[in-house]
């Protein structure tokens, strides 16, 4: 149930919106009070996540026969591909938007283009920052060095996914240095191909602790 709770939240539900949804599947349609004592979520905060998950196409309401109750339908889950079908649009759109910003505000730098800089980023997001850098460089290949433990074992699924998808559709190709392991995976013909590795002598091992692209 955990992983279903995260993957909701993922394509853009709250920790409320994802419970109420789960538990709102197993009534054909249900009140307020029903979900209330399947939650323990408090009235008021259950009204709030209901009206936004309307707005989301994942809850209907109707009247009950006598009109004294309201009761929610939750939209069968293909609707939630709907959902993440429409944040794929947004950021496209988005994604339009910059692309014609930025030469609009590369017109606008001043600065003299100096023949060396270094930038420093840090923690986490701030290699993440540095990876997408990468992801989008022009000339789409990587001379990279690698140790075996490395900052890309330590991305979370979420980003791992997205980062050896946007690789593989960018055309990413590398030519590898690795660290020698006896205990190394075999690799795939594909990873052969688009990783074209070799390896270091052994004396290098742990001699480095940085992947170098």
């Amino acid at each position: 149930m955990s992983q279903i709770n995260d993957t909701l939240k993922e394509i853009g539900l709250t920790d409320t919106e994802a419970e109420l949804y789960l538990a709102g599947l197993s009534y054909s349609s249900v009140g307020v009070k029903e979900l209330e004592k399947a939650t323990r979520i408090n009235r008021t905060t259950i009204y709030h996540a209901l009206d936004t998950l309307i707005r989301k196409g994942l809850v209907s309401k109707r009247e009950s026969g006598t009109g004294a109750k309201r009761l929610f339908t939750m939209a069968p889950p293909e609707a939630i591909k709907k959902l993440l079908d429409q944040e794929i649009s947004l950021l496209n759109e988005k994604k339009v938007g910059i692309d014609m910003l930025i030469p609009l505000l590369a017109d606008r730098t001043k600065r003299k283009e100096e023949p060396f800089k270094v930038s420093h980023f840090e923690g986490l997001e701030g290699v993440k920052l540095v990876v997408e850098e990468a992801l989008y460089c022009k000339s789409r290949s990587w001379d990279i060095i690698a140790p075996k433990k490395n900052f890309f074992s330590e991305f979370d699924p979420t980003y791992a996914r997205y980062y050896l998808k946007t690789r593989e559709q960018n055309g990413i190709r590398t030519r590898s240095l690795w660290e020698f392991t006896p205990d190394r995976r075999a690799l795939t013909v594909k990873e052969l191909r688009d990783r074209d590795p070799r390896y270091l002598p052994e004396v290098m091992n742990g001699k480095f602790r940085s992947v170098i692209i």
